[in-house]
């Protein structure tokens, strides 16, 4: 290419680059004629809060009652030795009745002999001269002078009871309440009771010599029970350990 030609082409492109400068220096730049809408919201005047009425506040519901442990001792017996009770100031009077009327067997499973006494239940002995054995001599001690005398009755003083108990531990030391006096015909359920007044002291009258010991015999009776702990068992046959007797033991001479 001749420098002519060359110089030719510059200028050309030169030319064409003035004509755009041009161009741009009259194309307005874009600007919105219009402002962004913002509408202005009315402002709503401001509401207090009612005040209420306060309402009574209700007592809260109990809870629910904690675990029944059938082998606790119930309040009757807390500060007594024996497994039973002869007086229940919480007696579930209501619920025993409610489960006898809805029993309908309660009249076959329900025995008693209400009026006991020795003349039917001691060999030998009447019922006066039962009641009228005294040992209020007797302390217990082998060498006191009450141990060798005093009149008629057992070389193992004993309280005999003829008792009707509310309350008792059966065979498997849980608490039951007895039926007792409840409803018509009225049930009872009489034991006869008899307690060693001095358990493993030595038999009143026997000479040291023979090493004598009082022991403290008991039997099983079977008596119509409920349970405080499940009403929903009902009346059911319950067994329980009474003392049935007080008895002289002499052991084996050892050779």
């Amino acid at each position: 290419m001749s420098l002519a030609v060359a110089i030719l082409l510059f200028c050309a492109v030169g030319a064409w680059a003035e004509d755009l400068a041009a161009e741009e220096q009259y194309r307005p730049a874009y600007k919105p004629e219009y402002p962004s809408y913002q509408p202005a919201y009315p402002s709503y005047p401001s509401y207090s809060k009612p005040a209420y009425p306060s309402y009574p506040s209700y007592p809260s519901y109990p809870a629910y009652p904690k675990y029944c442990d059938p082998k606790a001792a119930p309040k009757c017996a807390e500060n007594a030795t024996v497994g039973w009770c002869l007086t229940d100031e919480e007696y579930p009077t209501y619920e025993v009745k409610y489960a006898i009327d809805y029993d309908p067997l309660v009249l076959k499973k329900y025995a008693d002999v209400a009026d006991q006494s020795a003349n039917d239940l001691v060999d030998g002995v009447s019922k006066e001269q039962e009641e009228k054995f005294d040992y209020s001599f007797y302390n217990g001690k082998q060498f006191d002078q009450g141990n060798w005398v005093g009149g008629e009755g057992f070389i193992c003083p004993s309280e005999v009871a003829y008792s009707r108990p509310l309350r008792a531990k059966n065979t498997a030391g849980e608490w039951r309440v007895i039926v007792q006096d409840i409803a018509w015909p009225t049930y009872t359920q009489t034991q006869r009771t008899e307690t060693c007044l001095f358990p493993e002291a030595a038999c009143r009258t026997l000479a040291p010599c023979h090493l004598s010991k009082c022991l403290q015999k008991h039997t099983v009776h079977r008596m119509l029970s409920f349970d405080p702990c499940d009403a929903y068992k009902g009346i059911f046959i319950d067994t329980y350990k009474l003392p049935s007797a007080c008895s002289c033991h002499i052991p084996a001479v050892k050779a």
